[in-house]
């Protein structure tokens, strides 16, 4: 194994997950709840970087490690925020199977209008 370590274009190391990429903004890859791969972006590694002249100031790449890492660990869903009313209630009533043929009907029949909207 090698033991030389990824950095970036400051020569400071990069930490698992964490990439540079070719115009400058840093990358944090994850997996989250789902098993499927997701990315956050910022133009700051550490919070006393500055932004490149034009480019938003944004929270750094580290401060966002550190709450995906917090939701992780409290399982809470990363992308919560981005999903829909649909997905939450199809999630939902995944959890409960056992359940009375009309309370079935009655979730689906949610289901429905919900999909329409």
């Amino acid at each position: 194994m090698s033991t030389e370590k990824r950095r970036d274009n400051k020569d400071r190391i990069l930490r698992t997950g964490e990439s540079q990429r070719k115009d400058g903004r840093y990358a944090y890859k994850y997996v989250y709840s789902f098993g499927k791969a997701q990315f956050v972006y910022s133009w700051k590694l550490v919070p006393t970087d500055k932004p490149p002249k034009g480019k938003r100031d944004d929270i750094s790449l580290r401060d966002k490690e550190k709450a995906i890492q917090n939701d992780l660990d409290d399982s809470i869903d990363t992308i919560g925020k981005k999903m829909t009313v649909c997905q939450l209630y199809a999630k939902k009533n995944v959890l409960r199977k056992n359940i009375r043929l009309n309370t079935k009907k009655g979730r689906h029949y949610l289901m429905k209008i919900l999909n329409k909207e």
